[in-house]
């Protein structure tokens, strides 16, 4: 993987928690799960990296804490809303999040 810029090293300056870096885990490897993918780099060439808080409950968190997790990454910008259609919201995993978890994939996972 290349050098990071200096936006995608908004995770760091984002001061993610343990709690929300595991979150965010989760949500990549469930997007790798729908491509067939080893690490976050593979997601490269996916043009949305979509996303659900349910992850977050088959991963393990309860329901409160899933919501208050998924908060959380709404607020520091590692998930967003997209919408194509007026009143249907979807959510994807931010493209600078993933570069920076490929960058801690071996020590994390």
């Amino acid at each position: 993987m290349n050098k990071l810029t200096a936006s995608e090293l908004k995770a760091e300056t984002k001061n993610l928690t343990a709690n929300e870096t595991k979150a965010a885990l989760a949500l990549v490897t469930d997007c790798l799960k729908s491509i067939s993918g080893k690490r976050p780099a593979d997601l490269e060439f996916d043009r949305f990296t979509w996303v659900a808080p349910e992850v977050l409950l088959e991963a393990g968190w309860s329901r409160h804490e899933a919501a208050g997790t998924w908060s959380a990454l709404l607020e520091k910008d590692v998930v967003f809303k997209f919408s194509d259609e007026p009143d249907t919201w979807n959510f994807v995993l931010a493209d600078w999040a993933w570069r920076w978890l490929d960058t801690i994939w071996e020590t994390e996972k």
